[in-house]
């Protein structure tokens, strides 16, 4: 008797098995995966490439990644003449460019400081002044930061996707609001402005005039500088998909 309920448990078994196998032949089963494979979370990465203006030569990329807190930056630009250069991010495009970009609504004539040096305690004067790039003799200049003022996407006033960033001809002191248009020194900030030679002419002092001094005749006025003159390059921020 137990050898009898031996086999029929073996045969039993048998068939089993046999049907099992069956089974995972008809339906595939040998294509299921051992592991579930998952990737790792991608940080959102955006470029500009810097083009030249006005036949400038410039060129250059500028790469904005998301990381926790904000965006980090790389401004990297060649073919630029040695000294600072004042950058901006503006609206528009290369070819029809807007204001720049203020979202921040800070009252025009605020002192303040461009983004590069900014932080959530000492806020900047708008975060579209990013500050000056710093160009070698031999034509190259790299900036790098990060900022908690900027994200990739998201709240529209920190968003920089779609927007432009511009490098300036010359530095920037940062110490306009951008929009302060009415003041007569820095009626735009984004013109070339080209100043003549200062000519005083002889005159006289009533009493009580307070003591000052006068401007050399001989002397030319250098380039204004908020704003940082002339636009010679410029790239538009856009998503990495």
């Amino acid at each position: 008797m137990p050898k009898i309920l031996m086999n029929i448990r073996s045969y039993t078994y048998t068939v089993l098995i046999t049907l099992i196998i069956t089974i995972c032949l008809a339906t595939g089963c040998e294509k299921i995966p051992t592991q579930v494979i998952t990737a790792a979370p991608v940080d959102k990465v955006a470029v500009a490439t810097i083009s030249e203006i006005d036949g400038s030569g410039i060129t250059g990329t500028a790469t904005f990644t998301e990381v926790d807190g904000g965006v980090h930056v790389v401004v990297e630009i060649q073919n630029a003449t040695a000294g600072l250069h004042a950058m901006h991010l503006h609206t528009g495009s290369c070819t029809d460019l807007g204001p720049h970009w203020h979202p921040m609504g800070i009252p025009a004539g605020t002192p303040g400081i461009p983004v590069v040096q900014a932080t959530r305690d000492t806020p900047p004067i708008g975060i579209g002044e990013i500050g000056n790039i710093s160009v070698g003799e031999e034509g190259t200049g790299i900036l790098a930061f990060t900022t908690p003022f900027w994200s990739l996407g998201g709240d529209p006033n920190t968003d920089i996707l779609g927007k432009l960033i511009m490098i300036h001809e010359t530095s920037d002191t940062f110490l306009t609001n951008p929009h302060a248009h009415h003041m007569n020194m820095q009626m735009d900030m984004n013109m070339n402005m080209e100043v003549d030679t200062q000519m005083v002419q002889p005159h006289e002092h009533p009493p009580g005039t307070p003591p000052h001094s006068h401007a050399n005749t001989s002397a030319t006025v250098p380039p204004i500088q908020p704003g940082g003159g002339a636009r010679i390059g410029c790239g538009m921020i856009v998503l990495i998909e």
